[in-house]
């Protein structure tokens, strides 16, 4: 194993490998092969005798936690059914399967998304009273998730908002649910008021490696803390420079709380790029040593030089649309640089629409990274419910999500009287409800009494026409019509119909999907349960790089962490854009100074996505609100030296020379002989 780990590792890779007893905090520049060092490592463990078992990976994201099983599966050619690779929020869930009950839930707990917890804030308020007018349901579920995760107190912002976060939290323990909040909040609890419980994960988990450290929360590194110090063999792979995501809680300081709490640390530097060329990294290197609060690291490759990074002024974004576009297609003839090798990268969403139209007018694939599933959206959501609901009665979870959806008058103390005898008697939510209309000494007035007894009877005129499998379609539009969901948008929009009716469409293109689903002839007995179970699995947390290989890959920077790609285009590197005007103003986690260096951090990410070629655009001017507003470069780029960057005129249109034409018929001759 030593020799194959010093013929296929650098030296300060070989070290961060093999240096597996105490505490390890690896600084992994961007592009220095950490998932490699983690995955050898894992595997190097493993091959020294540490059980399965006893060994915890915890990452951010599903596809990193695959991946990194899948090397360690390769190299060591074993199976890992008891090794622990896994997100946070899915290490924190494993935790509360086992232990929630010890905090007063129940077991089979749900996990509110961001669209459940709106409803569920939504409906609080109004039980409590809470003006409508007053609801910004950004700031305050942000608020709700600081105050949750110990960022803030309530001291330190408005209190005015602490009767409706105290109601919605006993409205989740009341519904027996989470949200993602919870998943790391709720552990770090059951290890402060249980220490019997940190004691047998401490027992079990002896070797810990944490991937992506810099953008772990303050409450995530108490989690991994707690563990971590009972045997205190704690690895932990960062880089400071990428620590993009402030907003959502992650604290970059943490490298530095680690250095204190673990004091006895090895570090390792890992400053060997195997991605971009010289040039890109001498660009990088020159933005990110203007900020002060870092660790020094220089990234070097041992192939330097290569192709100038080039600005390009267009007038407007419709020519910066159809630069870009122009350009994909000339490295694709000339370069054959294939589409999928193309990132597009923008600092918001909000740059994407007049790319996207560029991209579809000149007939160039794309997928667009980020935004929410279609099947996620909250009406899909509710119609999805209804229908599990309606087929199997006794999912608690979609019939609390659908009972007053619309709404029917069925409040907290209703619902706590069902869900009370619903936990005694063992049984269902509907079958409490069924029970308590039929007892002779209902504990429910008339009106309630008659609004359940309502619902009951929906659901069980519904239930046969479902399961019939004949004109599902059409029996859902009755059920909408019915319910007269038409009225309950309208009610939950009222300030926008706009919102109401889009909404509205998309339900009758779900219900379109069904139809089809109907008719298609290789479903020879067509049922709901089928359709429900084929969304779920296409609906699960697949990556689409996966799926759609051949497409130019449209992103926001913060999503392109973690990628890489040929040729990179970042569009939009304008003052105001990035830097981001509202970033450094508005944002409350920090101080101006340390807001352009967060947005620094964000430039040197998406420089270093680039592998041999990197594209700048800033517009002349560019429409806000309808108005032309004349815009500046994004003093970033000066930041770059003079002499690794070319300023470039945006030509009309492309043209191709004789040679262009007898090159791509060459490559045509080629494919098909």
């Amino acid at each position: 194993m030593i020799s194959f780990l010093k013929s296929s590792l650098n030296p300060e890779q070989f070290q961060a490998v093999t240096t597996i007893d105490g505490p390890v905090l690896i600084i992994a520049g961007a592009g220095s092969g950490k998932t490699r060092v983690i995955t050898y490592r894992i595997a190097f463990m493993l091959s020294h005798g540490i059980p399965q078992p006893q060994v915890l990976a915890l990452t951010f994201t599903n596809k990193a936690a695959r991946e990194m099983e899948l090397r360690v599966k390769e190299i060591t050619g074993k199976k890992l059914q008891q090794l622990t690779v896994s997100t946070f929020h899915s290490f924190g869930v494993q935790i509360l399967k086992k232990h929630i009950t010890a905090l007063g839930y129940r077991e089979n707990f749900s996990i509110y998304d961001a669209t459940d917890q709106i409803s569920l804030i939504k409906g609080t308020a109004r039980e409590i009273k809470y003006p409508e007018d007053k609801l910004d349901f950004s700031k305050i579920t942000s608020l709700f998730s600081r105050i949750k995760s110990e960022r803030v107190s309530w001291r330190e912002v408005d209190d005015s908002l602490r009767p409706l976060y105290e109601e919605y939290q006993s409205h989740l323990k009341l519904y027996n649910a989470v949200d993602f909040d919870d998943l790391i909040a709720l552990p770090v609890q059951l290890f402060r008021k249980h220490p019997e419980i940190l004691e047998e994960y401490r027992d079990r988990y002896r070797y810990i490696m944490v991937d992506e450290f810099q953008d772990t929360s303050m409450f995530q590194y108490q989690f991994v803390k707690a563990i971590g110090e009972g045997h205190r063999n704690l690895c932990v792979v960062g880089d400071d420079d990428q620590s993009i995501y402030s907003w959502r809680g992650a604290n970059f300081e943490n490298i530095q709380n680690f250095e204190k709490d673990f004091s006895e640390h090895t570090e390792i530097k890992l400053e060997q790029n195997y991605r971009s060329t010289g040039t890109i990294l001498d660009a990088a290197n020159s933005v990110i040593a203007r900020n002060s609060n870092r660790k020094e690291k220089k990234l070097w490759t041992g192939a330097p030089g290569g192709k100038p990074i080039e600005l390009y002024q267009p007038t407007d974004e419709k020519q910066e649309g159809e630069f870009i576009c122009q350009t994909i297609k000339n490295l694709a003839i000339k370069e054959r640089i294939p589409y999928s090798g193309v990132g597009i990268l923008i600092r918001t969403n909000a740059l994407s629409r007049s790319i996207e139209e560029a991209l579809l007018a000149a007939n160039i694939p794309y997928r667009m990274s980020g935004g929410t599933s279609f099947f996620q959206r909250q009406e899909i959501k509710d119609m999805i419910c209804y229908l599990r609901t309606i087929t199997n009665p006794d999912d608690d979870i979609s019939l609390l999500r659908i009972l007053n959806s619309p709404r029917r008058g069925i409040g907290k103390k209703a619902l706590e009287t069902i869900t009370s005898v619903s936990s005694d008697r063992g049984i269902s939510l509907y079958g409490a409800m069924k029970l308590l209309v039929l007892a002779e000494s209902s504990p429910f007035g008339t009106k309630v009494k008659a609004d359940i007894e309502e619902f009951l009877t929906l659901l069980e005129t519904y239930r046969p026409k479902f399961l019939s499998g004949k004109r599902m379609a059409d029996t859902l539009r009755a059920l909408i019509q019915e319910i007269d969901y038409w009225s309950y948008l309208v009610s939950e929009f009222q300030k926008n119909e706009k919102v109401a009716k889009w909404r509205l469409k998309n339900i009758e293109i779900f219900t379109q999907s069904i139809e089809d689903y109907e008719r298609d002839p290789d479903n020879l007995s067509p049922s709901i349960f089928t359709y429900l179970n084929r969304i779920t699995l296409n609906t699960k947390d697949d990556d689409p790089d996966e799926t759609e290989q051949g497409k130019v890959h449209l992103m926001t920077i913060h999503s392109a962490k973690g990628l890489e790609h040929e040729v990179v285009f970042l569009a939009g590197v304008e003052d105001d854009i990035i830097p981001h005007k509202r970033s450094l103003i508005e944002n409350d986690e920090g101080d101006f100074d340390a807001n352009l260096e967060e947005e620094r951090r964000l430039f040197y990410v998406a420089i270093t996505r680039a592998r041999k070629k990197l594209y700048l655009t800033a517009c002349k001017e560019r429409s806000v609100m309808r108005e032309k507003i004349s815009c500046r470069i994004s003093p970033f780029v000066e930041e770059i030296p003079s002499e690794l960057i070319e300023f470039k005129e945006v030509l009309s249109e492309t043209e191709f020379t004789e040679e262009d034409a007898s090159e791509v018929f060459s490559m045509l001759r080629n494919k098909f002989t």
